[in-house]
């Protein structure tokens, strides 16, 4: 079954292209960008790096007098497309745009597979719980050319050239697929993980790999929420308390009890009221 690839056209033509040019010390890197947001849109970029001294050498490198340079810009998916140069590499990039990454279709190196459809596409899932929300990503990156395709396209074929070549020496080619996932990861079959919550796989020809993250956000409104309605609630109860105290010494009515001053006042009462002729008895 037939799929389309976002880069198996880059590789073919790159490589026929420069295999008469390219040795083991000097890498052709290939790098596969997805970013991803929670709404499940995102962008992809394509980046092909190829040595500028390659890309001098290969002015004319096809049979309609193309050059190599002309020839990877055709051959690059469709897409917002850059080129610029960066230390001795040349770069090539292709970006698109997706509204739903469960349709972003995964990479293959030969268009083809015998594996049922559910695999041709990255898959994106949310769950959402009270306090945060989890994020499962899958995606499957193929760099083996099928065995099949091998078989059916001949001995001296282009594809057999490739795989002869990328087999004998497979530090020709670097391939690095980077996920930039939208929250903070927290399982994952990645070999690295970078800043920015960046995961990233380092690849070779004949790799086949399925890529698989886990993520987790919280819902830090949630938490101000919860924090706000305490709070209120405890300044709710601060009043209802306030009221039922009061309302408690209201119904107590006031204190009858005689201060002690009154009977501080009836002694010294008796005693200046004390009779004045004792003394003539």
């Amino acid at each position: 079954m037939k799929i389309i690839s976002l880069k198996t056209i880059i590789i073919l033509i790159s490589f026929l292209l420069i295999i008469p040019l390219v040795s083991s010390c000097d890498q052709t890197l290939l790098d596969i960008h997805t970013q991803v947001n929670t709404d499940y849109s995102g962008t992809r970029t394509i980046d092909l790096a190829v040595k500028t001294e390659y890309i001098q050498k290969g002015e004319v490198a096809l049979s309609s007098n193309q050059s190599l340079f002309d020839g990877i810009l055709e051959a690059l998916p469709e897409g917002e497309i850059k080129t610029f140069e960066e230390g001795d590499y040349t770069h090539f990039s292709s970006t698109i745009t997706f509204e739903d990454v469960n349709f972003l279709q995964h990479i293959s190196i030969d268009n083809f597979s015998e594996t049922p459809p559910g695999r041709f596409y990255a898959r994106m899932e949310k769950e959402d719980f009270f306090l945060y929300s989890e994020f499962f990503f899958e995606d499957y990156i193929d760099m083996k050319i099928d065995d099949t395709l091998l078989q059916a396209s001949g001995q001296n074929s282009a594809l057999n050239r490739i795989n002869d070549l990328v087999t004998s020496d497979s530090d020709i080619l670097s391939i690095t697929y980077q996920i930039k996932f939208p929250v903070e990861i927290v399982n994952h079959n990645a070999d690295l993980i970078g800043d920015d919550n960046i995961a990233i796989w380092n690849l070779k020809y004949g790799d086949q790999e399925k890529i698989m993250i886990e993520g987790k956000k919280t819902k830090f409104l949630t938490y101000f929420l919860i924090g706000v309605l305490g709070l209120i609630g405890l300044l709710v109860l601060f009043i209802i308390s306030a009221l039922i105290f009061g309302s408690r010494k209201r119904k107590a009515g006031p204190d009858t009890k005689k201060p002690l001053y009154s009977y501080d006042n009836y002694f010294k009462k008796d005693r200046y009221f004390e009779p004045e002729d004792n003394d003539d008895l």
